[in-house]
């Protein structure tokens, strides 16, 4: 009876000391930074410089201007457990939202969440998710129904991502990056629907003392509502994608009131799959507008940032984007043409909650 009583307490022991074992992995840290940004946008709705010119703007968006201010208050929490003994895994969830002051109608939420796991340095996995439930583009014309009204024009966008980095030579680092995103829009615009395929190689490099990167990707854009008996569907609005960019950042030792200062430049070339000629209807204005067409973007951005405390750190920032239009219609220029540029100033604080242990 003794020796059963034993054998029981050693049992007992062996499981809490096991249990603790587990258990410690998942006693860390949650991390949490929290940011606002102020920012300001000369051309909210990326009206061209026709639609800009126009009297009838006011016909096509849900704003009395068309540049704003805005704000963008997020939440980003980052939780680092060993759940295996010499993995790290990361959860990562981050929430925010866009609020507009000259068109709520244009202000969105996105929602991100993230896991990975950790192999060594610089080599890992990852799985992402990113949700925006709901996208104000503008006002169009929903060619089902009418041919002068305009309706408003909404979807939502979600993403999923698999991406697998590892290291080389040198502290420098490459990541291969599946996307998957869905563009669902409102029921009086389903005819636009597609589902992009994208991949991304991107390397990261140290150069010149910099921290350095560049990438290419190629997306697929399946027009998945085209050919569906509606009459706007006739037009089958897939296309390709090329992007190409680059990212430097560069520590400022000499100047006290900064300590980074960084850049990058993405080229974007996209090209709307060409329709059978037979079949196009010349006095569809929908027809010619998709047809054969190319587009090509430039965005810029650069930033200064500086740590106000251990906690608190600042940013600023200015962003510049411009679309260019090649298309076998001369006036097909005059409306998806534009040029943007936005400046946000960005705050944030960070820390932790150490609840769990």
């Amino acid at each position: 009876m003794i020796k059963t009583r034993q054998l029981l307490l050693s049992l007992l022991l062996l499981s809490v000391l096991y249990t603790n074992t587990i258990f410690s992995g998942f006693r860390v840290p949650i991390y949490y930074t929290s940011s606002m940004s102020v920012g300001y946008d000369n051309n909210l709705f990326r009206l061209s410089n026709l639609n800009l010119e126009s009297n009838t703007s006011s016909n096509i968006i849900d704003s009395d201007t068309f540049d704003t201010g805005y704000i963008t208050p997020k939440l980003q929490i980052d939780y680092q457990p060993y759940i295996f003994s010499s993995l790290k895994t990361d959860f990562d969830f981050s929430l925010s939202r866009n609020h507009y002051f000259s068109s709520p109608e244009k202000s969105f939420n996105i929602l991100y969440s993230q896991i990975g796991i950790k192999f060594a340095p610089y080599q890992s996995f990852k799985f992402a998710h990113r949700y925006i439930p709901k996208y104000y583009l503008r006002n169009y014309i929903d060619h089902d129904m009418s041919t002068d009204v305009n309706q408003i024009c909404t979807f939502s966008i979600e993403s999923f991502s698999f991406s697998y980095s590892l290291p080389l030579l040198n502290k420098n680092w490459v990541k291969l990056r599946f996307i998957r995103t869905n563009y669902f829009y409102n029921n009086s615009f389903t005819e636009f629907d597609t589902r992009i395929n994208q991949l991304e190689l991107k390397y990261y490099f140290r150069f010149l003392k910099m921290s350095n990167s560049i990438w290419y990707s190629y997306s697929d854009g399946d027009n998945i509502s085209s050919g569906d008996g509606f009459f706007s569907s006739k037009i089958n609005r897939s296309y390709i994608e090329h992007n190409l960019g680059f990212s430097l950042k560069k520590k400022i030792r000499k100047v006290n009131l900064l300590d980074n200062l960084g850049t990058s430049l993405m080229l974007e070339n996209r090209f709307y799959k060409a329709e059978n000629e037979n079949n196009l209807s010349f006095s569809s204005w929908e027809d010619a507008l998709h047809n054969g067409r190319t587009h090509s973007e430039v965005n810029f951005s650069i930033w200064i940032d500086r740590k106000l405390t251990d906690e608190i750190s600042n940013q600023f920032k200015f962003k510049f984007r411009k679309r260019t239009v090649e298309s076998d219609y001369y006036w097909v220029s005059d409306f998806k043409e534009f040029n943007k540029f936005e400046i946000i100033y960005k705050i944030s604080f960070s820390s932790n909650f150490n609840i769990l242990y």
